[in-house]
């Protein structure tokens, strides 16, 4: 059997690969004062982002559990073989992110706040611009403040943005080739989303909290769904195998279904794809590797639905063994539909 390696997927030093007893004590909470302060920041900011984050997650969990069951033709629970697989939203870091946050201690504020600089570089930028013909039309109701006092107001918030850039705070968040956002424990199962994490991103990227935390559940589901749902013949992906399967199977196929499903909420939440889109645009690696499997004017869905089941039965850990039956489906059902 293929050992364990770097690309494994449920690595060992992977944090979600720890069993109930193990997550019951797990690390997420180790940078507890560093999160606190996350959590506050965040509170004052955006008041009551932890309740939105379970309230979103809980009206869109049995509507994306629907569209992965349809889109992979594989149940989580069937009778007399069911498996739960809980939401729950957590508070801590998971701790890859708490590690690469430690660098960013007390600059919470100033990391949250960044479009509010911007703001003010823009504004001040405009200001100076048309000092002199507000002045000349209001006369010392335009303030106090003249050009230069202007202008240096917008040297400042440059200057502040400029250290910020220097800092690459959200680029090293985007390095960590783990998901952080939220986790599938896969030997419990349990699916944790952190709202903090959720909070930090959707700020840096400009979308909702909302919208944001309906691409990470779609994106953990369907690693549920891919590892843990019965297939028609009642064969689920086996634990070790999944485990031992590389990153740009596993991730590849929870990017694809995440993708499927925003599509399918499309109208109801035409947000919850721009999240998606400006997320990836942001990622690399294995949270990439889903883009070159199928074109638009292919069947898609079939080929990786397809494809995906061959994976599980025969045991499939090499990305590039996969990507060679994807190959063969494709050929197979261009074929037919030809």
């Amino acid at each position: 059997m293929t050992e364990f390696n770097n690309h494994s997927w449920g690595h060992f030093e992977r944090y979600y690969g720890a069993n109930a007893a193990e997550a019951a004590h797990a690390n997420d909470y180790s940078e507890g004062a560093a999160c606190d302060r996350w959590a506050e920041a965040l509170e004052q900011s955006s008041p009551g982002i932890r309740n939105s984050v379970e309230v979103v997650a809980k009206q869109w969990n049995t509507s994306l559990r629907d569209i992965l069951r349809a889109e992979t033709g594989l149940k989580i629970s069937v009778a007399g073989d069911s498996r739960s697989v809980p939401v729950k939203v957590f508070d801590g870091m998971p701790p890859p992110f708490a590690k690469t946050m430690r660098d960013f201690d007390g600059l919470e504020w100033l990391l949250l706040h960044r479009p509010a600089f911007e703001a003010v570089a823009l504004g001040t930028k405009f200001m100076a611009q048309h000092q002199v013909e507000v002045r000349a039309a209001w006369g010392d109701a335009a303030g106090p403040s003249d050009v230069i006092d202007i202008r240096n107001m917008r040297v400042t918030a440059d200057a502040w943005l400029k250290k910020l850039d220097q800092m690459q705070a959200m680029e090293r968040i985007f390095e960590i080739r783990e998901d952080v956002l939220g986790a599938y424990y896969f030997r419990i199962p349990e699916i944790r989303l952190y709202w903090v994490v959720i909070g930090i991103v959707a700020r840096a990227l400009g979308v909702s909290v909302g919208a944001l935390t309906v691409v990470v559940l779609a994106h953990e589901l369907a690693h549920a769904y891919t590892h843990l749902g019965l297939d028609i013949d009642n064969e689920r992906w086996d634990t070790d195998r999944f485990a031992r399967a590389e990153l740009n199977i596993v991730e590849g196929l929870a990017q694809f279904y995440t993708q499927v499903a925003c599509k399918r909420i499309g109208q109801r939440m035409p947000e919850a794809l721009l999240a998606y889109q400006v997320l990836l645009a942001k990622q690399s690696g294995p949270y990439r590797a889903h883009l070159g499997w199928v074109r638009e004017h292919e069947q898609g869905g079939e080929i990786v639905r397809i494809s995906m089941i061959e994976c599980r039965s025969r045991g499939i850990v090499m990305s590039s063994d996969f990507v060679d039956a994807i190959g063969r489906h494709r050929m197979g059902i261009g074929g037919r539909a030809s």
